[in-house]
């Protein structure tokens, strides 16, 4: 699954809203099962991520088809809907290792992820088989069944080309529609965006699907005409068009997602379509089995679900301010994601014994689970059952909790789960959520889960270990000025959403994805700057007055961090095209001094670099390298942990730091011994990696001279340590800040060697600024366009005081993150 589809998909809750969007019941915890004319059953276990099809469907090397990726469950469906037509198992062969993973008798099937590139699906076509792709979508943690069968050709088939009945025959829909108009962009009979402005709105003939979300929150339609030849309504592709007053779902409709209307308070809906039902404004489908939309304008106080309707539809009672009473009968088996959100005097009778409503709260069967929270409670402090799991929405607006207590059972949050709760306070007694300055983490505190609005006030600083804002973490927090994003690489949906008083937001090229709706509806936003790399989802700014600045180019950082954090954050962003890192770690050599404490380590000093060098092969090109200066203490260890990670690609070298040539102002201890040579590891990423010639010193007749060559086993007029010290003096005025600094000649020709002119420079134990000034530097030589990232602590303010201030000095644009 690429890294997109994984920030997009919600796996929270173990895709088990999947499951129920394909038609499958959990009636055992954690065990979903269907069955097909009667008699096949496909179990589903969402705790081993396994469909097992009973052996009656051929898989080959394998008994269960494991459900772990983007394109199993698209198989999963394909399967699914092949069963539901008709087909018997028998008929089908699931093959995971070759060209096709269906084979249904004349027909072969290759799965793909939805708008997968047109060049990577490429299928061979045959004169004695059928060759068909077949595609689907997960979105926000939903099967939306969004299908596409298209054979060799590239024509576009309905179900026909599956019709158990007539399967001889292959029933073409249509030419793919595929275009844009002044309204519309249509892709393969599929709205997938709105561009007009129209209060009312016709969609083009031919048009078989509107796209999921597809005219969110827009205030200006009032009416939708739908043409007879769409099929699928996705879910909420009309969520809060507060203008829209009339819709008719027209005959042909037979897919609906979760409750298209949701939010909609003035709108009427005519239906013609003989697969839903319509009673009363309330929204059936054709069996009754699953209610699907409750009118937000019915005045009625009490409302009963329909004996026999097993599912609740996500928000199917959305915004429903009138009502205080609903009857939840035995039929129910399934509430989805909070259908009662935004009901601020609802009361609940409930008679499923799937669900137990206690203090207003909803749990599940085995109250494992909170499903959802009432908006008409009103509580000092909540303290939850011994729940494993929050689902997503469950808090939504329940501004009557002043505490919540989150018990020590707790393992998983789903998203949005504490949007609009402004005046909260968290009590973690989980292991794997933890609480500081009110504001609620999980354990590691690498993602921020929720920021309440009350202690969101002017501009908000985060912690060094937040790399990922979940969705609606700051969403509502209208004290909020401006957000310092620091090591931020991650900007879920929804994440700023009503933050009407936010102005600027400079995102980092740290920063790799931002949300759908990120930044909806902040009416003071001026700009958003971020770097062109960065995937902005759609929707980001809806109903926000907002210019984007997208950087072309990459900016130089100082970051004051610890390096852990900013190391994981980058592999977001910068896998795979870091050319050079260059570090000068503490040499764990019981030295106290600005910057480092050596001999205090987390795990021991071997662990500590280990973590960080496994990153740091992440972040590397193909071609890069990294290069480690260290004295002879520690060397024997960091030569065995650079060959773990780099192989046999991992080179010694000296390096000279005594000269009396350049050592001038040293300070000779008597009592200390004279160290002559300290060393530089160099470690290759792969074969690839070719170390270029540089401009190596001589000293001759007193004079040092420089001629191009390869570098030497032996670093010598390079500078020393006390040349070093006194390059430090002309910027500080003291030369003292460090105990073993490295040259700016030295750096800035192991620079050369590693890298190319428009490469990337990283050192995340910056120091004293060295790799950064040395960078400069060789780009003013040799016209070079290399970008630095520079990382150094707070210890004894060392980042701000020496780092920044020497960069500063040197490089005008720097820009510095803390």
């Amino acid at each position: 699954m690429n890294k997109m589809e994984n920030l997009r998909l919600a796996k929270d809750m173990k895709y088990e809203a999947l499951y129920w969007a394909l038609g499958f019941e959990e009636l055992t915890t954690g065990i979903f099962s269907k069955i097909y004319d009667r008699k096949f059953q496909v179990v589903i276990d969402s705790n081993n991520q396994t469909a097992d099809f009973g052996a009656k469907i051929s898989i080959l090397n394998n008994t269960k088809l494991k459900l772990n990726s983007h394109k199993s469950f698209v198989i999963l469906e394909c399967v699914d809907k092949l069963l539901s037509m008709g087909y018997q198992p028998s008929e089908m062969i699931i093959d995971l290792d070759n060209e096709y993973d269906i084979y249904l008798q004349g027909i072969y099937i290759k799965c793909f992820e939805w708008n997968t590139a047109q060049e990577d699906r490429i299928v061979p076509s045959s004169k004695d088989f059928l060759s068909v792709t077949y595609e689907s979508r997960l979105i926000s943690g939903v099967m939306d069944r969004r299908t596409s069968i298209k054979d060799s050709s590239g024509n576009v088939y309905d179900n026909g080309i599956f019709d158990h009945e007539k399967k001889q025959k292959r029933y073409l829909l249509s030419k793919s529609l595929d275009f844009h108009s002044d309204d519309f962009v249509i892709k393969d009979n599929q709205v997938i965006k709105y561009v007009g402005s129209s209060n009312i709105i016709i969609v083009p003939d031919g048009v078989t699907e509107l796209g999921p979300c597809l005219f969110w929150d827009n205030q200006t339609i009032e009416e939708v005409v739908l043409p007879d030849s769409l099929i699928s309504l996705s879910g909420d592709t009309f969520y809060n068009c507060y203008n829209l007053k009339t819709i008719t779902i027209t005959k042909n409709v037979r897919f609906m997602g979760n409750n298209p209307f949701a939010g909609c308070p003035k709108v009427e809906i005519h239906n013609e379509s003989p697969f839903f039902h319509l009673e009363e404004g309330v929204l059936y489908n054709n069996d009754f089995t699953r209610l699907i939309y409750y009118p937000i304008r019915k005045t009625e106080r009490n409302y009963t679900i329909k004996e026999g309707t097993k599912i609740v539809g996500k928000h199917a009672f959305y915004l429903c301010h009138n009502l205080e009473r609903i009857m939840i009968p035995q039929s129910v088996i399934k509430l989805e994601n909070n259908p009662f959100s935004g009901c601020d005097k609802l009361e609940l009778e409930n008679h499923s014994r799937f669900y137990h409503v206690i203090d207003k709260v909803i749990y599940d069967k085995g109250k494992n689970t909170v499903i959802g929270c009432l908006n008409s409670i009103d509580i000092d402090e909540l303290r939850l059952l011994d729940v494993r799991r929050i689902s997503r929405n469950s808090f939504w607006n329940c501004k009557g909790i002043r505490k919540i207590i989150l018990p020590q059972t707790l393992e998983t949050i789903g998203y949005n789960p504490f949007v609009g709760c402004s005046n909260i306070e968290f009590v973690s007694l989980s292991n794997q959520y933890v609480v500081e300055n009110k504001i609620l983490y999980t354990k590691d505190k690498s993602k921020l889960v929720c920021y309440p609005a009350k202690y969101a006030v002017g501009k908000v600083f985060l912690p060094d270990e937040v790399n990922t804002l979940e969705r609606g973490a700051f969403s509502g927090c209208n004290a909020m000025t401006g957000i310092n994003l620091h090591n931020v690489s991650i900007i879920s949906k929804t994440c700023f959403t009503n933050c009407v008083n936010l102005t600027t937001v400079y995102c980092s090229d740290l920063v790799s994805y931002i949300g759908e709706w990120a930044f909806a509806h902040c009416p003071k936003l001026s700009e958003i700057s971020v770097f062109k790399d960065c995937f902005i989802d759609k929707n980001v700014i809806s109903n926000s007055i907002v210019k984007i600045n997208v950087r072309k180019e990459r900016t130089n950082y100082v970051i004051e961090s610890d390096n852990i954090h900013t190391l994981n954050s980058m592999v977001n962003n910068y896998e795979g095209k870091i050319k050079a890192i260059l570090i000068d770690p503490p040499y764990n050599s019981k030295i106290e001094y600005i910057g480092y404490q050596d001999e205090h380590f987390e795990g021991g000093y071997i662990e500590f670099l280990r973590k960080r060098f496994l990153l740091s092969y992440q972040l590397l090109s193909n071609d890069g390298f990294l290069v480690v200066n260290i004295d002879k203490g520690e060397l024997k260890n960091l030569i065995l942990l650079c060959k773990s990670i780099f192989g046999k690609l991992v080179k010694v070298y000296k390096w000279e730091k005594i000269h009396p040539f350049f050592d001038r102002n040293r300070d000779v201890k008597s009592d200390k011994k004279s160290v002559l040579y300290e060393y530089i590891i160099i470690c290759r990423k792969t074969k690839e990696a070719k170390l270029k010639k540089i401009l190596k010193p001589r000293l001759v007749n007193g004079k040092i001279v420089e001629k191009i060559d390869y570098i030497p086993l032996i670093f010598q007029y390079f500078g020393t340590t006390s040349s070093a010290k006194d390059e430090i003096a002309l910027l500080f005025g003291r030369r003292n800040y460090f105990s073993t600094p490295k040259p700016l000649k030295l750096m800035k020709e192991l620079i050369r060697a590693t890298t190319h002119n428009d490469s990337i420079v990283l050192d995340f134990f910056a120091g004293s600024g060295t790799v950064g000034h040395a960078t400069v530097e060789l780009n003013r030589e040799d016209g070079g366009s290399r970008n630095y990232l520079l990382i150094s602590n707070n210890e004894s303010n060392i980042c701000q005081d020496v780092t920044l201030n020497r960069m500063q000095k040197i490089d005008q644009e720097v820009h510095f993150l803390n």
